[in-house]
């Protein structure tokens, strides 16, 4: 004898999804599609912003460095008739100093923004030295005579060791070179701010790039917070990562000049 089952109606809906469910999980793999999205997104962009951050800060040290190592060995001295060090705002130095004029740099910090404000830049000057080589006997020979001009050696020498002496002049004092060297902000051709060292107005070396302002003091122009011998150099920072976010940082140094005390 056959036998029929039969399934209930309600048992029947139950055995798919509904038009109901269906939507409602589309909605939910989407909204977790659209989370994985944004959380890879973000993670990119932290990604940026952390490489960003590291490479300002590097270059930030790099040029405080770069700026003490030298204003070390320099001198608070009046010398042709001129005093030094000497500062100047956004390129317009003038007078005795107009070889080192130049273009203001643009400025890409908004009122309020860290880095906004004029750069005040400076020229200085170093000790003059001397330079002596040592033969393989043992002998020292001159490179450049009492007037500056080159001294030629002998045929065939080998130089074993070199020397390095500073001049010292009709007062007994050490003398300090002609050569003038500067620390300025320039646009770059990209239009980014570069801190370049200058000699004489010109021959520029980038000591850093994405410098948004420098600003050079003494005690003659902050009295309280630099002392008497000493320059401090503050330098803010700005750098755009791909993602079109501003990031700054800010650095400074006090540096006692080699005559400072």
């Amino acid at each position: 004898m056959k036998t029929t089952m039969c399934i209930p109606e309600r048992a029947l809906r139950r055995g798919g999804f509904g038009l109901v469910e269906v939507a409602i999980s589309g909605t939910i793999l989407l909204v977790l599609a659209a989370s994985m999205v944004e959380a890879v997104r973000q993670v990119g962009a932290l990604g940026r912003s952390e490489g960003t951050i590291s490479r300002l800060q590097d270059e930030a040290q790099d040029a405080l460095a770069s700026i003490a190592a030298d204003l070390k060995d320099a001198g608070f001295v009046d010398t042709n008739g001129r005093a030094y060090p000497f500062l100047f705002e956004d390129g317009a130095a003038g007078g005795d100093f107009a070889v080192h004029d130049h273009a203001p740099a643009a400025e890409h910090a908004a009122e309020g923004e860290p880095g906004f404000g004029p750069n005040r830049e400076i020229v200085f000057v170093k000790p003059a030295f001397r330079e002596v080589v040592q033969d393989a006997d043992g002998v020292n020979h001159e490179l450049v005579d009492e007037d500056g001009n080159a001294v030629a050696l002998p045929a065939g020498i080998e130089i074993v060791k070199r020397y390095a002496f500073p001049v010292i002049g009709n007062d007994g004092r050490v003398a300090y070179d002609a050569a003038e060297l500067s620390f300025v902000v320039v646009t770059a051709a990209d239009g980014v701010n570069e801190l370049q060292r200058r000699r004489d107005g010109g021959a520029p070396s980038v000591v850093a790039r994405g410098v948004e302002r420098v600003v050079f003091d003494t005690s003659a122009t902050d009295p309280l917070g630099v002392p008497v011998g000493a320059v401090r150099a503050r330098l803010w920072m700005r750098m755009v990562d791909q993602g079109g976010t501003a990031h700054s940082r800010f650095v400074e140094t006090v540096v006692r000049l080699k005559n400072g005390g």
